[in-house]
């Protein structure tokens, strides 16, 4: 308040920081004159983008409008046979495929099987054999300890 009170003029019971924003309000009008025009100045400048990019969205609207025609002239309809023969051909491609691979599969568990049994068939021939061997040794065994049974008689009855 004192600051107000010591810039207060003999008889004028306004303060100076009123007085000031009289003025500034004078000059204001005069600065919204030409805040105006300059506005008006840009919206001409506006409305010429505007312009322009309505004609660039409508070019490309057209543009659009083509390629979609081309399209659609391209397009094919229910009745069309061409369709149905193209799904066809497809369809016998794919078949064609999937039994390709399925033939080849199966030649490869083929071999794997016959390779499996070629082995079991050697595997057999061995086991026959290991058998053989295991029963002369059996023969051998017993005929060993039947040999030893005898001595060991021979031996106690030539002992009495």
């Amino acid at each position: 308040m004192d600051k107000e009170n010591s810039t207060i003029k003999a008889g004028d019971k306004r303060t100076r920081s009123v007085i000031s924003s009289i003025s500034d309000a004078d000059t204001s009008v005069s600065e919204q004159k030409n805040i105006k025009q300059k506005k008006k100045k840009q919206k001409n400048k506006g409305s010429d983008t505007q312009d322009d990019s309505q004609n660039e969205q409508e070019i490309n609207i057209t543009s659009e409008l083509h390629s979609i025609n081309q399209k659609l002239s391209n397009m094919l309809t229910k009745d069309s046979s061409s369709l149905k023969e193209l799904i066809k051909d497809v369809v016998l491609q794919l078949k064609e495929e999937i039994l390709e691979s399925l033939v080849l599969k199966i030649e490869k568990v083929e071999s794997e099987l016959f390779e499996k049994e070629l082995e079991n068939g050697k595997l057999a021939k061995e086991i026959k054999k290991l058998g053989k061997t295991m029963n002369e040794q059996k023969n051998e065994n017993e005929r060993l300890q039947k040999q030893i049974k005898t001595q060991g008689e021979t031996n106690e009855t030539q002992m009495n």
